[in-house]
């Protein structure tokens, strides 16, 4: 025999759970940030082989996984199995003839929190995977993420070695105008092809000049989408930290000045004494490169 599971999110078809992220997960070693602080539900399907091929599906379960912020479902797993121990009938203390109300209880509870009612079409799906007869029955398999080798001594020297001098690789290319910026792009992608030995980095510091030119071209232009930003800054011996941000995505430069008019006048009763309320314009590559440095960092 063998079982195979399968994930249904809210939106699109169901994915294959590998049997490695299965293990990871059930252990606590594995996560999936993707459905972090979510209820997913889980249908497994238990197959039995004929030389070593599924040949008829012994059973079917639903369940239903809470993944916690981190995406683990390890504090999940453990409240089903409490509840269904707690669920399992004993006999009462007073006879041994009854069987207490109390598991009954904690048998509904089970069945409302951690199962679902799967509908045939969703039962059709998974057999379609498992015996498929076009190349479109194939469901995707969802593996987790990548995990995090331990940090040795040597690596950590070797990047901060290596990284002590990044910060002045953005200031320089900051610097340059536009005929420089396209000069210093083509040239360093001249040198990728012509020194192998470092030719990503020089693909590398390309990519930020081209990044670079195209933010420029639209300050200058005032074309493209742009973002209006307000953000509340609370400050604190000197340091500020923003608690809030409100955004609006526009057409031009102009619409986005008149956007961030009507945030600051919605948002001006925010400002206190230790508090700022603060307007900026971002072009659409400086907010996407601002929305992805938020998101790693929280």
């Amino acid at each position: 025999m063998t079982s195979r599971h399968y994930l249904f999110p809210d939106e699109g078809d169901p994915v294959r759970i590998s049997l490695e992220l299965l293990n990871g997960l059930i252990s606590g070693r594995d996560a999936l940030p993707q459905y972090a602080g979510t209820r997913q539900r889980v249908l497994g399907v238990i197959l039995d082989l004929e030389d070593g091929k599924p040949s008829r599906v012994a059973h079917t379960e639903t369940g239903i996984w809470i993944f916690d912020e981190d995406g683990r479902i390890s504090s999940g797993l453990q409240r089903a199995v409490a509840l269904a121990m707690d669920s399992m009938p004993r006999p009462s203390r007073h006879s041994s003839t009854v069987v207490e109300l109390h598991p009954r209880a904690s048998e509904r509870m089970f069945e409302k929190e951690f199962r679902w009612q799967a509908e045939k079409s969703d039962i059709d799906r998974v057999l379609a995977d498992i015996w498929p007869k076009q190349k479109a029955d194939r469901l995707g398999t969802i593996r987790g993420s990548k995990r995090k080798p331990p940090l040795s001594f040597d690596a950590r020297h070797a990047l901060n070695e290596i990284s002590d001098a990044f910060w002045k690789i953005p200031l320089a290319i900051e610097r340059l105008k536009e005929p420089s910026q396209k000069a210093f792009g083509y040239e360093a992608r001249l040198r990728a092809e012509s020194d192998p030995d470092f030719g990503p980095l020089y693909r590398a510091i390309a990519d930020m000049s081209d990044w670079q030119l195209d933010v420029q071209k639209r300050r200058r232009t005032g074309k493209g989408v742009w973002y209006a930003v307000v953000e509340v800054m609370a400050w604190h011996d000197g340091v500020g930290e923003a608690v809030a941000r409100y955004h609006q995505r526009c057409n031009s430069r102009k619409e986005a000045v008149l956007a961030a008019r009507a945030l600051l006048s919605e948002h001006a009763a925010k400002f206190d004494d230790d508090r700022t309320v603060e307007a900026m314009l971002l072009t659409e590559p400086e907010w996407e490169k601002q929305s992805s440095d938020d998101l790693g960092s929280s």
